[in-house]
């Protein structure tokens, strides 16, 4: 379990403590102390350090010999530290089974792929841009793919909207361009 300390002193703070409708008082210091702590704090970090393998008796981990073994992989039985464990549906398998998992589409919940939307709707916007004709067409079908995968999950990466708002103002200023130009044909005088 993690401790937390006092901000002015540096005295650990009991459990009782924390997440309290009103402050308590530091016993050594006499601070007001206010703590919200969020119930991950007491999980196990996944990525942990694995323990060394003291004794000859203890199992070690099937990829690292001198890492102390945690759990079988539920696929193939290999022992494995807290690094090498991966846990996935429910299930904890070694590197080589969720490997294995993936290239076959066992796993439904390793999601490998997802299309990116947003850099669509941007080369839908930029490329028609260097022409005039395809920019007509370009532009809507970049708004109407901004407008219909806005809530589209964008990546497995974290990634921002910010390619939505390149391509929305890209297709705008498109549409904007094809209209001033038509309207600038329009008025242009015509030889008798």
């Amino acid at each position: 379990m993690t401790e937390l300390r006092c901000g002015e002193c540096s005295w650990p703070v009991p459990l009782e403590a924390w997440n309290r409708d009103g402050a308590v008082r530091c016993p050594v210091c006499g601070a007001s102390i206010l703590m919200a702590v969020f119930p991950a704090i007491g999980r196990k970090r996944a990525g942990a350090q694995p323990e060394a393998v003291i004794a000859d008796s203890e199992a070690s981990c099937f990829y690292h010999p001198a890492s102390r073994a945690v759990v079988p992989c539920d696929e193939c039985g290999r022992f494995l530290c807290s690094l090498c464990e991966i846990e996935i549906d429910s299930r904890r398998l070694c590197p080589k089974c969720f490997e294995a998992g993936v290239a076959s589409n066992r796993l439904e919940a390793a999601e490998t792929r997802r299309t990116m939307y947003d850099t669509i709707a941007l080369s839908l916007a930029t490329f028609p841009a260097l022409l005039f004709w395809p920019a007509i067409v370009g532009a809507p079908a970049a708004l109407y793919t901004i407008v219909r995968r806005w809530r589209t999950p964008l990546s497995i990466v974290p990634r921002t909207r910010v390619r939505y708002y390149l391509a929305a103002l890209l297709a705008l200023a498109e549409i904007a361009g094809a209209v001033l130009l038509i309207g600038a044909i329009m008025r242009l005088p015509r030889p008798a």
